[in-house]
């Protein structure tokens, strides 16, 4: 009888150690698992660098029915516009709140409200632009609507011309969200020199940065 107790007590304990060596390994495998980390979006996936941004600024519509130096502005889209091509970085800093900057050249013709005979003249200008986009739609979707409001100014013969296009655009993801595209149209207000109003559209290219 005494050793049937001393048996069931030996098999208790190992089964007890037996019991707690497999809790301890256990233990060690889950503390070993990748805990994924969260990103929010304004990870590196979202800093992006635009090759390519081309901005048209016409000032057909306003232009049409206004006196200048040489009479009545009369002609085709890019005869009454300043057209800009440049480079230029798209960062994420939210769900729904992005930005953009550019750096351009631009070729064409400037309208202002009160215009001399050089204002007729076309002529090379550096430009820049930044953006401020509000996006509608999960940041997931391929394509993806926004409002934006913006700030562009040119250097043309001496001066120095700041518009304010406020408009609606639209983004479009490709080659597994590590490239986008921008198309947007928004009404360029004048700020500086007299300059007068524009119709704004722009389009723009831009690619990872940081593609694993």
């Amino acid at each position: 009888m005494k050793i049937e107790i001393v048996d069931i007590k030996k098999m208790t304990l190992l089964l007890v150690l037996i019991t707690v060596f497999q809790h301890t390994v256990l233990a060690q495998q889950n503390s070993k698992k990748i805990v994924p980390i969260y990103k929010p979006i304004t990870n590196a996936k979202w800093n992006m660098f635009g090759p390519v941004r081309i901005t048209i600024q016409d000032f057909a519509v306003t232009d049409k029915y206004n006196d200048t130096v040489s009479g009545k502005v009369d002609g085709r889209l890019l005869d009454l516009a300043n057209l800009n091509f440049g480079i230029g970085f798209y960062q994420n800093f939210s769900k729904k709140i992005a930005m953009s900057a550019e750096l351009m050249f631009g070729y064409g013709y400037m309208s202002k409200k009160n215009p001399t005979t050089d204002d007729k003249i076309k002529a090379w200008s550096p430009a820049i632009r930044t953006d401020l986009y509000y996006h509608f739609l999960k940041k997931e979707l391929e394509l993806q609507p926004y409002l934006f409001i913006g700030m562009h100014g040119s250097y043309k013969m001496g001066n120095i011309y700041v518009s304010a296009p406020v408009g609606l655009g639209a983004r479009y993801l490709f080659m597994d969200n590590n490239s986008m595209m921008t198309f947007q149209i928004g009404y360029g207000i004048g700020l500086t020199n007299g300059i007068r109003n524009s119709v704004m559209y722009s389009t723009g290219v831009y690619f990872n940065l940081n593609k694993k």
